[in-house]
């Protein structure tokens, strides 16, 4: 009877070991302070499925104006962040709408009708270091992770499913986050744009002046269905308090009405 007391307290412990070794080793999963979530490797895979998806049904804009203040308020940004587990990537693509939206692995999309409405390179970068946070905080792929379930979400990895990568790309590309995650996103953006040397009181102009020329409510405005409770959001950035001497940098080299122009023709 000892004996096999004995045995049996072997196998739970090998079997436990076991687990141990899967949640810790295997690049499937990683551990989060919340709950597991897909790591980081294979959210990158997913990310470029899903942006080759995007990219086949939606066209990008190619101005070398437009893709050099991209790049410069991009790179800004990413530097500023510090370590980060993505290679970030910024794409504009021909859409009337005024949003941007953040697919899994720091894959960053940002509407051409976004970049008319905005009046300064600093208007653009409040908005991408709102997306940005999404993805440092890595609201997509949880939230995908949550809709589909992880058997779905892997299964585009071994296998060309064409009308499950249209439905996840959909949903990712449309994504509505609670309020928990968009202050998340908030704040980060906040202290990275202050990282930035920008001014966050840049994130509170953009969405005043998209109450006051279109109001609170407007449904031509997709970038205020995605990202709702918009007075609240711009109170948060104008009472942001930025360190003692914090001087803003401009974009002298930056000509936002040539970026502006060169998006003109596609709306």
């Amino acid at each position: 009877m000892r004996k096999r007391i004995i045995i049996d307290a072997l196998i739970l412990l090998a079997a436990g070991g076991l687990l141990w070794a899967v949640f810790t080793y295997l690049p499937i999963f990683s551990v989060n302070k919340d709950s597991f979530t897909v790591s980081i490797d294979t959210e990158e895979k997913i990310g470029k499925l899903l942006t080759t998806n995007v990219l086949e049904s939606e066209k990008e804009v190619k101005n070398p104006d437009l893709d050099t203040a991209v790049a410069i308020i991009g790179n800004r940004l990413v530097k500023s962040i510090g370590l980060t587990d993505f290679n970030y990537h910024f794409r504009v693509l021909y859409n009337s709408q005024i949003n941007a939206f953040t697919l899994p692995g720091g894959n960053i999309f940002i509407y051409s009708g976004l970049i008319k409405f905005t009046k300064s390179p600093e208007e653009l970068a409040a908005v991408i270091a709102h997306e940005i946070g999404h993805a440092e905080k890595r609201h997509v792929i949880n939230r995908l992770e949550k809709e589909f379930g992880l058997t779905v979400m892997f299964s585009i990895l071994t296998g060309n499913n064409g009308t499950i990568i249209n439905e996840i790309s959909r949903t990712a590309t449309s994504a509505v986050f609670d309020r928990k995650q968009e202050s998340e996103a908030d704040d980060y953006a906040f202290q990275l744009l202050e990282k930035a040397k920008i001014d966050p009181l840049a994130f509170a102009a953009l969405f005043r002046r998209i109450n006051d020329e279109h109001g609170t409510n407007s449904l031509d405005f997709s970038i205020l269905r995605t990202h709702p409770d918009n007075n609240s959001r711009i109170k948060a950035s104008m009472e942001y308090k930025t360190a003692a001497g914090f001087k803003s940098e401009p974009f002298a080299d930056i000509d936002w009405k040539k970026v502006r122009a060169a998006v003109s023709d596609s709306i």
